[in-house]
């Protein structure tokens, strides 16, 4: 039992130096809307949580631009069965649900308005809370459906690559996933895009699609060898959408990312699946755009290589398909899987064998899911 203690108690400290490292402040959540002219009027809204809990309140904020002096602002909610705001826009939470608070405001006998959406949740969550107004190892929370994600835009992983070693050491630190490897070489570069699905550490689940490149070379792709992750002008736009099997056998949409420009395109849900290996109660649907319809071949060679199929539309996809338009992938993966299975090594007893291999773990976590580890390791000792 003292030796249990112990190492909780070193985790436990681990944790808080790689939280403390790595978390930096982020800006106030602002609301969608477009940006105002130079000499032009906006109201912009502005909170430091995109969340409530029930009976609690929060600030919400609203200015307007390019004013010398601020107007009144007028304030009011979509639905007050889930969310109330007063005339200092104090929002408060009333039921668990998700309302759009409004912000109205005269200048110049010109109305303006701003919105900005709340979730109204149950309890609180220190993890969630924690994401709102900071970033550790770069991931995020989103109260859309309720799931974790990278901001890849802004990941420090992107100074880092990917390759094959590191799917080598996944399951020794808890990662049990199956994925999909294509190569090819487009513009002088060679390229991997790949495709993960399966258990992240011990609560969560989730899915990946990563494109990552290189200058050209002749070698061959070596165990060794690493694809830089890419700069902003090789981004692609894709789309992803996770779903989860349940008991009774039907299909729930876990959660989806939207279609915009992505070199790490992830998400992650709490949860644990019934089986790791292979994670066939997972399925990811989606496109990915490729920046010519030559590019888009020589992927679709390499998804037939992998073993999928050629659909018959994008809307009627079957298991392991693909359907090219253009320059369009559309893709729906569930059971073809290159994931080595004499590698695995189950959530739970793999704590054993993470020990020998502490020492690595700074080096693997940012690339293999590094915060699914440490959220789990937190969860536990919570």
């Amino acid at each position: 039992m003292k030796t249990k203690n112990f190492f909780i108690k070193m985790l436990s400290l681990v944790i808080a130096l790689v939280i403390v490292a790595s978390v930096a402040p982020l800006s106030a959540f602002a609301a969608d809307q477009d940006e105002a002219l130079a000499d032009g009027h906006a109201l912009v809204l502005t909170s430091e949580h995109l969340s409530v809990t029930r009976r609690r309140t929060i600030q919400m904020t609203a200015s307007v631009t390019n004013v010398e002096t601020q107007p009144k602002i007028t304030w009011s909610s979509s639905d007050e069965r889930i969310a109330t705001v007063d005339e200092n826009g104090k929002v408060r939470g009333i039921e668990p649900g998700r309302a759009i608070i409004f912000a109205t405001a005269v200048v110049d006998g010109e109305t303006l308005s701003g919105e900005f959406a709340i979730t109204v949740v149950k309890r609180n969550s220190f993890l969630k809370n924690f994401l709102e107004k900071r970033q550790v190892l770069s991931y995020k929370y989103s109260y859309v459906d309720d799931y974790y994600y990278t901001n890849d835009k802004a990941a420090w992983q992107h100074n880092f690559g990917f390759g094959k070693v590191y799917d080598f050491f996944s399951p020794y630190i808890l990662l049990e996933y199956d994925y999909i490897r294509i190569f090819f070489t487009y513009d002088d570069k060679d390229w991997m895009l790949q495709m993960w699905k399966g258990q992240y550490g011990m609560v969560f689940y989730g899915g990946e699609i990563g494109i990552y490149n290189r200058p050209h070379s002749d070698k061959g792709v070596s165990f060794w060898t690493m694809f830089a992750c890419p700069e902003e002008e090789d981004w692609l736009k894709m789309e992803m959408t996770l779903w989860h099997q349940k008991l009774d056998g039907r299909w729930n949409r876990e959660f989806t990312r939207d279609y915009d420009y992505y070199w790490w395109c992830t998400g992650f849900k709490n949860g644990h699946l019934r089986q790791e290996e292979p994670a066939d109660e997972l399925r990811l649907t989606g496109r990915i755009t490729f920046k010519d319809d030559e590019m888009a071949k020589l992927v679709a060679d390499g998804f037939a290589e992998c073993g999928f199929k050629s659909g018959i539309s994008k809307d009627g996809l079957g298991l392991d398909e693909i359907y090219v338009d253009g320059s369009d992938i559309y893709f729906c993966w569930q059971n073809i899987s290159e994931a080595e299975s004499t590698m695995a090594i189950k959530v739970g007893a793999g704590f054993l064998a993470a020990l020998p291999l502490l020492p690595l773990l700074p080096i693997i976590l940012p690339f293999v899911g590094a915060f699914s580890m440490l959220i789990s390791l937190v969860n536990l000792i919570l």
